[in-house]
């Protein structure tokens, strides 16, 4: 799936749809974007907030507690990083959402044990055929998901075959956990004698078909579990009603895991208390950040305001940081009062017009806007 994150400055409602803008600059066309917001689930402020470190923590993972989701997220952080594209509000939202992930891994049994979907996948043959240890497994498609069943496939005893489109990814699992090389000419030869064949190509369209898996297949031939975690579905769901074959896909291997999973969810309330904890950590800085920038413009005219008048006590012996350190306390404490006025002010929807107005008040590089004729006659 894809998930787009931006920061707006303007308020949402000021914009048709912000949502669709995001989508936009993401995809670079209109018609791309519109067809991405069919299928998307948009959130805004606290919500999102939420589902991001919600997805950091495992919590929303096809597998739940899958560990390997951080590390998209890291991934996604540094390209973003990379790309100019991360202003402060995000840095700190991705950073929080980091910083919640390792909480919760370090803190609750959510990512203990097998956590990915073709870890899953191996352990499922290993239950299903009373241990691997021995038999010939076949992992079609050498990813990520395929180089985690294989690396379980292998710990599990089992002789794995490895075949993918590209060899190349084949030999850096092979030298990574182990396994030998298979043909992809050969493909359903090689899906054919094995026991056990886990999938996960990034096709569009199934790689293993029945006519040609009949082709291969002999009445000698041990029986055929294909365990099918492609998405979209990567083998032809007729081969299912094949005789000595079992298929099962991503929709049946969830019951599968059911007992695995019992542990982490077991960990799922303590894991979301984490979550809502480092979630108000994040909306109080986004609160208190808004209102330092409102009003740092005043901060900065009232301290050379107070460095102006205090300058004479120089000439009594004082000096410069002395007036400085005064400067600073009398700024404090005058911008107290405005300061806890503004972040109270965050609960409403409008903050965006006081924060505006604050700026347009004490920022002398802003340009005072025109007011329109019958105003100016009214004002003067």
């Amino acid at each position: 799936r894809v998930e787009l994150y931006g920061w707006l400055e303007a308020s949402p409602r000021s914009l048709r749809s912000p949502h669709r803008y995001l989508a936009r600059r993401y995809f670079g066309s209109d018609v791309e974007a519109e067809r991405f917001l069919s299928a998307a689930s948009p959130r805004i402020g606290r919500s999102a907030v939420e589902h991001l470190f919600r997805v950091a923590s495992g919590l929303e993972s096809q597998i739940l507690g899958d560990i390997h989701i951080q590390g998209q997220v890291r991934r996604a952080y540094r390209h973003a990083v990379d790309s100019g594209t991360m202003g402060p509000h995000l840095h700190r939202l991705l950073d929080v959402a980091l910083k919640t992930g390792k909480a919760v891994k370090r803190e609750t049994e959510l990512m203990s044990g097998r956590s990915s979907v073709g870890s899953e996948a191996a352990a499922l043959a290993g239950r299903r055929l009373g241990g691997l240890k021995g038999r010939r497994c076949a992992v079609v498609g050498c990813g990520k998901i395929g180089t985690h069943a294989a690396l379980n496939l292998i710990k599990l005893g089992a002789d794995v075959v490895l075949l993918n489109r590209s060899p190349g990814r084949a030999e850096h699992v092979r030298d990574t956990v182990g396994g030998t090389i298979g043909d992809w000419s050969q493909l359903h030869g090689e899906v054919a004698r094995s026991e056990v064949v886990v999938v996960a190509t990034g096709s569009r369209t199934p790689v293993i078909r029945l006519d040609e898996l009949i082709a291969e297949r002999t009445g000698a031939d041990p029986h055929l579990l294909i365990v099918d975690i492609g998405m979209p579905r990567n083998v032809e769901p007729a081969i299912a009603g094949f005789p000595n074959t079992t298929l099962i896909d991503l929709d049946e291997l969830h019951p599968e895991v059911a007992l695995v999973a019992r542990s982490r969810d077991d960990a799922v309330p303590h894991a979301q208390d984490i979550v809502a904890g480092h979630v108000d950590e994040y909306m109080a800085w986004q609160t208190s950040h808004g209102a330092k920038e409102a009003l740092r413009p005043l901060r900065e005219n009232l301290q050379e305001i107070c460095l102006r008048e205090i300058r004479y006590a120089k000439e009594r012996g004082a000096s410069d940081a002395d007036m400085q350190r005064a400067a600073s306390r009398i700024v404090s404490k005058l911008l107290a009062r405005p300061m806890t006025v503004l972040r109270d002010a965050e609960r409403d929807q409008d903050v965006e017009v006081v924060h505006g107005a604050m700026r347009l008040i004490f920022d002398e590089d802003r340009a005072v806007p025109q007011l329109p004729s019958e105003l100016e006659a009214a004002s003067g």
